[in-house]
């Protein structure tokens, strides 16, 4: 069976409250900035990377992917992104991917991708925990989506169970799904130089 093209989004479009407003993306991890240890896991897995973010523009570009806000303005949080990514992207299947998950498995699309011809979604469950900013999604939801979000509507869980999207058990990878997104866990994770 031939790969299936994959487009990667990589969601930095967040104001990073609980960060203090610092922009989670560039953060720097052991000397690069997050959202390049996101790429560095997912590029070898996917056909074309993008990032969706909404400030920071220039420091985005350096890592030389197209990038983009979002089409509904105002920081409406993660399905905004992945509602604009579907837009920009040229694929039918697209992994989302948060920019503060900075160990994601190498094998991720390929445990994700085994469950799409029976799911429109999926994303992963780490045996404790749901990770539904890592989302492997068909566009074919983007019309129901942007008239979700239009109601007004932001959570994307519930978003997802409209959609009977499917959660994938990583739980022998739990690790690669943690998320930097409080001072605490990134001062944490840069004194231990993971």
């Amino acid at each position: 069976m031939d790969k299936l093209p994959i487009t990667a989004i990589v969601l930095a479009g967040g104001k990073s409250s609980r960060m203090n407003g610092n922009d989670k993306g560039l953060l720097l991890l052991n000397g690069k900035p997050l959202y390049q240890h996101v790429i560095d896991h997912i590029k070898y897995q996917t056909d074309s990377i993008m990032i969706n973010c909404n400030r920071n523009f220039e420091q985005y570009q350096k890592a030389g992917y197209p990038i983009f806000a979002d089409d509904f303005k105002g920081y409406l949080g993660p399905l905004s992104g992945i509602y604009s990514g579907l837009l920009h992207s040229p694929t039918l299947w697209n992994l989302f991917v948060s920019c503060d998950t900075p160990f994601l498995p190498d094998n991720l699309i390929t445990r994700l991708s085994k469950h799409i011809a029976t799911n429109q979604a999926v994303y992963p469950f780490d045996g404790k925990y749901n990770h539904p900013t890592i989302l492997l999604i068909n566009k074919t939801v983007t019309q129901q989506l942007k008239a979700y979000l239009e109601q007004g509507d932001r959570k994307l869980m519930v978003f997802l169970e409209q959609i009977n999207a499917q959660s994938v058990d990583f739980s022998d990878k739990a690790l690669g799904f943690v998320n930097i997104n409080t001072p605490e866990v990134f001062n944490k994770m840069n004194q231990n130089k993971t």
